[in-house]
């Protein structure tokens, strides 16, 4: 059994983060929900860049995504924002 891996409990999962995934959580946690255009503004990354980390971080359960329709014609609004 020389390949078996042993995954330790008390492993913080921030640590194993990427910076711009660390980035967006912590700007989520300052300004709370936001819009991929409004994380693209702050953190000045591309859209693509932003939208990829932010579907990991979903993936991984720590942020969610959610709509917000104002009642007008067209596409709802989509936010992010961490789990609860």
């Amino acid at each position: 059994m020389a390949n078996r891996v042993v995954i330790k409990n008390d492993i913080n999962p921030k640590e194993y983060l990427t910076p711009i995934q660390y980035n967006l959580i912590k700007k989520l946690q300052d300004i709370g929900p936001s819009t991929r255009r409004d994380l693209v503004k702050i953190l000045n990354n591309p859209r693509t860049t932003i939208y990829d980390n932010l579907l990991k971080l979903q993936k991984r359960r720590l942020i969610e995504k959610f709509t917000r329709n104002s009642g007008m014609r067209g596409r709802p609004l989509v936010f992010w924002k961490l789990k609860e």
